[in-house]
This record gives structure tokens, C-alpha cells and sequence, in this order.
């Protein structure tokens, strides 16, 4: 019989059973891995549990120990050591309170200060026992010291005792004294009464006489300048005379040189032939002539710096410098405030040079600051040039004005001196116009703060922009050239005028 096909009910049967199989197979495997779990759930309960009273057992043991330690902080600092947590705030509180004695640990640290105050401990008790040593000393040497003390005490009690009999004693002398005083107080006065008498009218008389010699003195100089006027007497002769004059040239010759050991440079004052007397006065002087060259033994040329062509230099016209003497260097002195040009500035170191020059020397002078420089005016001072005298009313401060009156007080003691020891007395003028010198200023001195006259864009150097109708001194029908005059202006040493 032949085999049938397996038909679609055949295949569905088959998927049943095999379905039915793995569902069983499933169940059981299933079962089986519960029953697993539910031991191991069982075991893990039951090792929470245990876990868990074993935390709670470390935290209250953490919690005892924060306390122990003194921090109690939230956070134990394992990983974090900063301040806020218990081990930072441990350490901290290691370093500040243990300071150089710190140590890694608390232990550590706790030895190490137990052992340093035993130490302390037994330097205090080495010191207590000094200590004690000391006072055993003090008290001994107290003892002593109270037995000093009442010797002293016992002598100083003596003492006082003998300086009460002395004292008495010595009360009794001073009252004795003390009437004797008083009687010679007494008369002390009387004698004082009777000397205040006699000063008074001694001093009346000192006053009569110096009155009367005020009087005496006043009455000579008057004489004197009356008789000065007068007779106009001079005793200084010529140094020399013009030879020869070449008036288109300003050019003149006189008898001095290389012999008479005349300098270049001198200047000499030139005197009419009809002169009332040399170095006498001024209105006899006609010109000025300076030294340019030294031709021969008795000659030399000169040129005029200053004539009157009212009365020109004519050969035979006697000249004179008080500057310069053949064979003897003279001497002078200076008082005052020298300005020799009339610009308010001192010009004293100029003159200085202008007598230095012609080997001449200033012996003593005045300054403008009121100091006196030299040993004093002797027999071979020629002349006493003074300057002008400080105007006290200008001075701005008490600085300026203490020092005029110092140059006021130096300048009277000098002329003082100069009148008793005969010597001659001249003008600042007057000196320069008998050694010939003719002041010369610019015009403008730059930077001397006053200002030009000379207009801006001027093509000309005049001083106005108009003639002022007036001409030149040197052609005045005056019998000479006029010395410049001052400016009235004092030495800016004592401040300006304003």
C-alpha cells in the first residue's frame, strides 16, 4: 500500500506538541530562578540589616570622636581640607595653639607640649628655688642695712642737734650783721645823695664845655673856609707843562717820560698859566689830556679829552694829577658811595683801578656797606676823597636803613680823623677833575632794565627826536668843563628811589 502525504493537520499537530514542550520547558526554568532570587533577597535583608547597625555604630562613634577632638563639623574633610571641615579646623587650630612646637598629629603634638612643660616646669622650679635663695639674701642683707640706718638715723639726730646750736649762734651774727648793714645802707645813701649832686653839676659843666668847644669847633671851620676862600692857597706844584699843541689833531706833547717814569695812560688835569694856585680849585683847571705814548726821556704825546675853546691848551700850560708822583707812590682814602657815571651803580672798584693804575694805592676806605677797611689815615694819605652820603629816607627796609647809618656813622668818624691828623679833605668831583678823568655811559645798556632812548627803527643814534636848543659843555662859555654831577641817584646796595 503506498505511503500518504503529510497533510496540514499532520504540521499543526506537530507545532502543537513542540509549542506545548518549550512552554513546559519554560515554566520549569522559570520556577526554578525564583526560588534562586527569593534565597538571595532573604540573604540581602539580611546583610543590610547587619550593614546598617554597623553604620549606625561608626557614626556615633565619628560623632563621639568630633567631640573628643573639639570639631564637630558636618563634613570630615577627606577630601577637602579647608577650615569649614573637622580635619582643617584641626589642623588649624594645631598650628596656632601649638605654634613652633606643631606636629603632623594631635599625638604627636600632645607629647611634644607635655614635654616642653615639664621642662618649664623645672625651669620655674630652678627659679622658685633662686628666688628663695635671693630673699634668704635680701632678708640677711636688710638686717644690716636697718642696723646702718639707725646709726645714721642716731648721728643725723646729733647732727640736727648741733646745727640748731649753730644755727642759733649764727641767727645771733646775722641780726648783729644785719644792724651793721643797715647802718651802712644809711650811709651809702647819704654818699649816693651827696655823688648825684655832684654829678649833676658836673655833668652841667662837661655839657658847658662841650658846648662851648661845639662852639670853638664851629667858629674855626668857619674861619678856616673863610680864609679858604679867601686866600685860596695850594701847595702842590705842577708835574709838568705843555711843549707843543696841535689843536686840529687834539694832540699835545709835555716835558714828562721814560726818565720820570711816567705811565701810559695817565691822566693829567691842565691848569691856565694865570692859575691861582694847583690842585686849588676847579675854576683854574681848563682840560683834560690822557698819555698815549712815551716818545723819549722828557717827552711824551698826549691826546685832549677835554678842553674849553674859550681857553684852548696852549704850550706852557702848567698840568698836575694827584695820582702820580716822580719817584714816590701816593696814598688815598676812600669814603662813601662812588658813582662815577651817574647810573645809580658803585663805581668804587673803577676808582680803585684808576689809582691802581697809576701806582698809586688806596690805603683806607669806607664802603658803601659802612665797613672800615685799613689801619687808619697817616701822615702819607694825600687826599680823602668822599663820596656820596646815603639818603636814609629812601631806604624801604630796617636792614637798609641800619646800614646807611652805619656808612653815615663810618664816613663822619673817618673826616673826623682825617681833620686831626691835617689830612686834605676833596670832593669826588673835584678829585676827578684834577686827575683829568671825564666820565663816559653808554647810551642803553642792555639788560640794566631802563629803558633805550633811541626810538624803534631810528636810523640815527640822537637822544631826543628834536634838537633841545642847548650844545655841548664842551663849548659852554664856561672857563672849564664842568664835572658830570650826580645823578641823585643812590647805590642800589641801598635800594632804588621809588
Amino acid at each position: 500500500m503506498a505511503a500518504s502525504k503529510p497533510t496540514a493537520v499532520h504540521f499543526s499537530l506537530i507545532l502543537f506538541v513542540m509549542a506545548t514542550l518549550i512552554c513546559g520547558v519554560i515554566a520549569y526554568l522559570n520556577f526554578k530562578d525564583l526560588g534562586e532570587a527569593n534565597a538571595k533577597l532573604e540573604q540581602a535583608q539580611k546583610d543590610s540589616q547587619r550593614d546598617g547597625a554597623a553604620v549606625r555604630k561608626l557614626d556615633e562613634e565619628l560623632q563621639a570622636l568630633k567631640k573628643l577632638i573639639g570639631n564637630e563639623q558636618e563634613d570630615v574633610g577627606l577630601d577637602s581640607k579647608t577650615p569649614n571641615t573637622v580635619i582643617g579646623a584641626t589642623e588649624q587650630d594645631i598650628k596656632t595653639h601649638a605654634n613652633v612646637l606643631a606636629e603632623p598629629t594631635i599625638k604627636n603634638t600632645l607629647i611634644k607640649l607635655s614635654g616642653q612643660l615639664n621642662q618649664t616646669k623645672n625651669q620655674l622650679a630652678q627659679e622658685q628655688t633662686a628666688k628663695n635663695d635671693l630673699e634668704a639674701q635680701f632678708l640677711a642683707l636688710k638686717g644690716e642695712l636697718d642696723k646702718v640706718v639707725d646709726e645714721h638715723k642716731k648721728a643725723r639726730d646729733n647732727s640736727e642737734k648741733d646745727l640748731a646750736d649753730t644755727q642759733k649762734v649764727k641767727e645771733e651774727e646775722v641780726s648783729a650783721k644785719d644792724q651793721q648793714i643797715s647802718a651802712l645802707q644809711k650811709e651809702n645813701e647819704e654818699i649816693l645823695i651827696e655823688l648825684d649832686q655832684l654829678r649833676e653839676t658836673d655833668a652841667k659843666k662837661i655839657k658847658d664845655l662841650e658846648n662851648k668847644n661845639n662852639t670853638y669847633a664851629s667858629l674855626i671851620d668857619t674861619l678856616r673856609s673863610r680864609l679858604s676862600q679867601i686866600q685860596k692857597d695850594s701847595f702842590e706844584k705842577p708835574d709838568g707843562l705843555v711843549r707843543t699843541v696841535d689843536n686840529s689833531t687834539g694832540v699835545v706833547w709835555i716835558n714828562l717820560g721814560e726818565a720820570d717814569r711816567l705811565p701810559k695812560g695817565m691822566t693829567f688835569s691842565v691848569y691856565r698859566k694865570s692859575h691861582q694856585g694847583i690842585g686849588r680849585g676847579e675854576e683854574d683847571i681848563i682840560g683834560a689830556i690822557e698819555v698815549t705814548k712815551v716818545l723819549g726821556p722828557h717827552l711824551s704825546e698826549a691826546s685832549i679829552v677835554g678842553d674849553d675853546i674859550y681857553q684852548p691848551i696852549s704850550p706852557g700850560d702848567p698840568i698836575y694829577t694827584p695820582l702820580w708822583g716822580l719817584g714816590r707812590p701816593e696814598t688815598f682814602a676812600i669814603s662813601g658811595i662812588i658813582d662815577l657815571d651817574g647810573d645809580g651803580k658803585s663805581d668804587m672798584d673803577q676808582l680803585r683801578q684808576i689809582v691802581e693804575n697809576a701806582n698809586a694805592k688806596v690805603d683806607n676806605e669806607v664802603t658803601e656797606n659802612g665797613e672800615r677797611l685799613g689801619n687808619g689815615l697817616t701822615v702819607h694819605t694825600k687826599f680823602l676823597v668822599i663820596g656820596e652820603s646815603p639818603n636814609i629816607d629812601n631806604a624801604k627796609t630796617d636792614e637798609q636803613r641800619d646800614k646807611m647809618q652805619e656808612l653815615l656813622a663810618k664816613m663822619k668818624e673817618i673826616r673826623e680823623e682825617a681833620r686831626l691828623k691835617a689830612v686834605r679833605v676833596v670832593g669826588i668831583n673835584d678829585f676827578l677833575s684834577y686827575i683829568g678823568y671825564k666820565p663816559q655811559r653808554r647810551l642803553h645798556t642792555p639788560g640794566s632794565g631802563v629803558k633805550s632812548k633811541i626810538k624803534l627803527g631810528a636810523k640815527k643814534t640822537g637822544v631826543n627826536a628834536s634838537s633841545s636848543g642847548t650844545v655841548s659843555g664842551l663849548y659852554t662859555r664856561g672857563k672849564r668843563l664842568k664835572a658830570q654831577t650826580s645823578s641823585g641817584q643812590t647805590s642800589k646796595v641801598f635800594g632804588s628811589n621809588n
